[in-house]
């Protein structure tokens, strides 16, 4: 009896132990995993930024997932792909903007960032200049090709000035 004991007493700390090591290699490998989804979020805010300043709203579009609400200040709330396209005016302005990555965090096929804009755009007609920084909050949602793509957007503008060139 006393063997018998000894012997379950011996595979409980060995499973304990193994199952300790394997918990030590998933907290790694989530480390390494969030890593490149930071990384991949960074590169997919420089695609938008490139994308508005070279006027390619289909670039843009690239960026954002297909039932994505973004909520611009003072209107109300752009809901899906074409509404998005639709409000966006890519063929009118030149846009010269800067985006600085304050945070990301990410949680599992959800991640956060916040951001802030500085810049400006002309629109061609009018050749008036507006200059602006914002601020933003942007939701990311991991695809099922293991891309991620812009969820949810809301900014508001922390300076706006509008003038003639």
């Amino acid at each position: 009896m006393k063997r018998l004991f000894m012997i379950l007493s011996l595979v409980v700390l060995l499973c304990l132990s193994f199952s300790c090591q394997q918990a030590d290699k998933g907290n790694e490998m989530s480390a390494v995993d969030v890593e490149a989804d930071v990384a991949a979020i960074k590169r997919l805010s420089n695609q938008v930024i490139k994308a508005f300043n070279l006027g390619d709203i289909e670039a843009y579009m690239d960026t954002i997932a297909e039932n994505a609400v973004f909520m611009p200040p003072n209107e109300p709330a752009l809901i899906g792909k074409d509404a998005i396209r639709n409000w966006y005016d890519f063929d009118t302005l030149n846009f010269d903007m800067t985006i600085t990555v304050d945070e990301i965090e990410v949680q599992g096929d959800w991640a956060f960032q916040r951001s802030h804009w500085k810049g400006d755009w002309i629109e061609h007609d009018t050749r008036e200049k507006t200059k602006i920084e914002s601020k933003t909050i942007n939701i990311f949602r991991r695809q099922p090709d293991g891309s991620w793509k812009n969820s949810h957007s809301i900014w508001n503008f922390t300076s706006r000035e509008t003038g003639k060139l």
